[in-house]
């Protein structure tokens, strides 16, 4: 069942990473898909923009907070942190470069805000691990 809600989680990403407009979905509900077939992979190394907006910083809070809940998903599944830690990257990595085909911006900075994410669930999962193995050891 955990894998379902895994498998879930990552097509709701794909979705999400697939779709036109962003903007169009989330205020009017159309989803819509263009391929192009040869994008312009130097896009993806463009940097941050010099003056961040709400709307902006709000999309990167999106970008942890879903690689976070993937990340805690992954971590109900399995116990390697290390093999979590590849396949979220990975799929992070895979998620912009597949905004290239599909007129987004794809950017590698982006990669950066998911692994935040990432990090972020793998630090909390370990501190609350440790911290409920010293309060049983303090029962003990």
């Amino acid at each position: 069942m955990r894998g379902l809600f895994i498998f879930v989680w990552c097509a709701v990403i794909l979705v999400f990473t697939c779709v036109s407009s962003f903007q169009d979905f989330i205020h009017f509900g159309v989803l819509r898909f263009h391929w192009d077939s040869h994008p312009t992979f130097s896009h993806f190394l463009s940097p941050l923009p010099y003056k961040l907006s709400r709307g902006f910083l709000l999309q990167k809070l999106g970008h942890i907070v879903v690689f976070q809940v993937l990340t805690y998903l992954l971590l109900m599944k399995y116990r390697s942190r290390c093999m979590i830690l590849i396949v979220a990257a990975a799929f992070a990595a895979l998620t912009e470069i597949l905004q290239l085909f599909f007129t987004r911006g794809g950017r590698a900075f982006d990669v950066g805000f998911d692994l935040i994410g990432i990090l972020l669930a793998l630090a909390l999962a370990g501190f609350f691990r440790m911290n409920h193995s010293q309060q049983i050891n303090l029962k003990n």
